[in-house]
């Protein structure tokens, strides 16, 4: 009950003012943070890694970092893009660990089934996800960005290091790659 009451305490406070009543002690204001991006965070991550428990541990240590590291952290323009950016690095961290120990399958594909006047919505949605999990990490990461987290290229691009040229090329990249591989289902949808 307590941090239900401390969310609602400082639900109209901005994640930088969060931030800052983190750093004085206040745990409150990081329960309150937790709340507040949380699931975002984590679908960020499932959708990289695509495997949730995978996915959850990238989470948990993105908010441990922010808690940890709260007092040191000066600066910062985005509370927010400070997150995705840490979990960004646990991601990718993972996915260099896994490449090592030969264990990543970046061709795996997800496996669901659905009921029939929500297949086609769903269907669609679901060849996106398999497509979307096929993509190399580096043009998945820039097309979950951008079109389910909504963010803009120049948060992409502090998210990322990379420039916002090199976000921008990125972005073009993905989509060819995407409806490179969207076009035989749509060609065999259009057969009688």
């Amino acid at each position: 009950m307590r941090n239900l009451n401390a969310i609602r305490k400082f639900e109209a406070d901005k994640d930088e003012q969060l931030l800052y009543r983190i750093q004085e002690g206040d745990s409150d204001a990081f329960a309150c943070l937790y709340s507040r991006h949380y699931s975002t965070i984590y679908r960020y991550c499932f959708r990289l890694l695509q495997n949730k428990p995978e996915a959850e541990d990238a989470t948990q240590n993105t908010f441990l970092k922010l808690h940890g590291t709260a007092r040191d952290i000066r600066n910062v323009g985005s509370v927010r893009t400070w997150m995705f950016t840490v979990a960004r690095n646990e991601v990718f961290g993972r996915f260099r660990h896994a490449r090592n120990n030969g264990s990543l399958d970046d061709q795996e594909l997800l496996q669901s089934e659905d009921p029939l006047e929500e297949i086609m919505r769903n269907e669609e949605h679901h060849l996106v996800q398999q497509l979307l999990a096929r993509l190399k990490p580096e043009y998945r990461e820039v097309l979950i960005l951008l079109e389910y987290e909504q963010l803009s290229y120049s948060e992409i691009a502090a998210i990322t290091g990379h420039t916002l040229s090199s976000v921008e090329s990125r972005i073009y990249k993905a989509r060819k790659a995407l409806a490179k591989r969207l076009i035989p289902y749509y060609e065999e949808r259009k057969k009688p």
